[in-house]
């Protein structure tokens, strides 16, 4: 990585933007361009130097800096990820989409690299953490029910679900197909509901209709069970209205012809 002093500042080479060097202090300096014109003095050799915009009613937002990028791309940056992949924070860049930036002193205009540190990104509205979520995919590797899953971490099985498929804290991409039901379904909206059920072909093909089974041990448990087409369908609920709902409903569909 080339290295400049410029201001008496070691500068380094933004990584995709060879044309850029950054300060450690998180000043940034175009250094190159088409035509063959910089200034140059005993101490630094530069083009210009970018501003950094920060947003004045909004304390909590970081310093941002626009680039153009080795293909002529324009990009609005955060500086503080580039002082710290220039200075070797982070060794990726692709690694900030799981991590954020802490400044120490708590000043977000103080971009020196010995002012930031490197952290797991949080979000307020989520009761996971990124440590969670590794080890709910473990769970579901090890092929456990996305019951028993849900019951550790205190979360909904749809919330597991869309875990395990990509949706969610998987970039809304899926990465495992969507679950389907275990037999021909009409309706779609019935379909996609009866895909969320857990399922057992029994040996025999008989049909029992849906009902709650409350657990006693934890009576804000509602699992909603029934036989049709040969298979055992269950799901928990926690909300009793809304389960009574949807056991009318399924019965509406499979037993009320």
């Amino acid at each position: 990585m080339q290295t400049l002093i410029i201001h008496q500042e070691t500068c380094r080479n933004i990584p995709d933007f060879n044309a850029y060097h950054i300060s450690e202090s998180g000043r940034v300096y175009r250094t190159k361009q088409t035509r063959n014109k910089s200034i140059s003095t005993s101490n630094y050799t530069y083009v210009s130097e970018n501003k950094i915009h920060f947003k004045p009613n909004n304390a909590s937002a970081h310093g941002r800096v626009s680039l153009i990028d080795d293909h002529g791309k324009l990009h609005n940056l955060n500086v503080a990820f580039l002082v710290a992949h220039a200075f070797s924070l982070v060794q990726k860049s692709s690694q900030f989409k799981k991590r954020d930036i802490h400044y120490i002193d708590g000043d977000r205009h103080n971009l020196h690299f010995t002012n930031l540190k490197v952290v797991d990104k949080t979000y307020p509205n989520s009761k996971l953490t990124f440590s969670d979520i590794k080890t709910i995919k473990k769970h579901l590797r090890r092929g456990d029910s996305l019951r028993h899953i849900s019951r550790l971490f205190d979360i909904s099985e749809m919330q597991i679900n869309r875990i395990k498929t990509g949706e969610n804290w998987g970039n809304g991409k899926r990465k495992i197909k969507a679950p389907v039901a275990p037999f021909q379904v009409d309706d779609p909206s019935m379909r996609k509901y009866i895909a969320t059920f857990e399922s057992k072909q029994l040996n025999v093909i008989v049909k029992k209709p849906f009902n709650i089974k409350r657990n006693p041990k934890n009576p804000s448990e509602n699992i909603i069970q029934g036989i049709v087409k040969g298979y055992k369908l269950t799901k928990t609920h926690s909300n009793i209205t809304r389960a009574k709902k949807n056991v009318a409903r399924l019965n509406d569909y499979f037993f009320a012809q």
